[in-house]
């Protein structure tokens, strides 16, 4: 029994380190093509450049697919609402309290706006997005 859990517990590791690092790495290439297609250097370039890039952005969305759905279900230790991992972790930074507000924050600070100032401000214009409505009061 307990060797059962700790080849679970060993399967989930290596598989979240896997989504983690390739997350990574396609989350950094897909910033540094926003950039340069908001620049309008992406309109200069040949179109195969061009196709690989949005290319690198499917496959960048189905990492962090896999990544919200494997790895940050058992970190926030709840099934996700959202496809993206950004959105859960802004939800969590500006509509939870406790420990998953706090692990929200420090993933915002740490992974996500040294690389993309603001990354986790971006998706929420208001941040009462996420927020259900209210009942009208009667």
């Amino acid at each position: 029994m307990s060797l059962t859990i700790l080849l679970i517990l060993l399967t989930w590791t290596g598989i979240s380190s896997i989504l983690f690092i390739f997350t990574f790495i396609f989350y950094l290439a897909v910033i540094n093509l926003r950039d340069a297609h908001q620049a309008g250097l992406m309109k200069q370039v040949h179109f195969s450049v061009y196709w690989t890039g949005y290319s690198i952005l499917i496959v960048g969305l189905i990492f962090d697919t896999l990544l919200n759905w494997v790895f940050l279900t058992v970190t926030f230790l709840e099934l996700p609402r959202e496809f993206l991992a950004t959105n859960r972790v802004v939800r969590h930074k500006y509509n939870s309290r406790g420990w998953r507000h706090i692990q929200a924050k420090w993933w915002c600070k740490n992974w996500l706006a040294p690389f993309d100032s603001g990354h986790c401000d971006r998706i929420t214009i208001h941040k009462n997005y996420f927020r259900k409505p209210r009942k009208p009061k009667s």
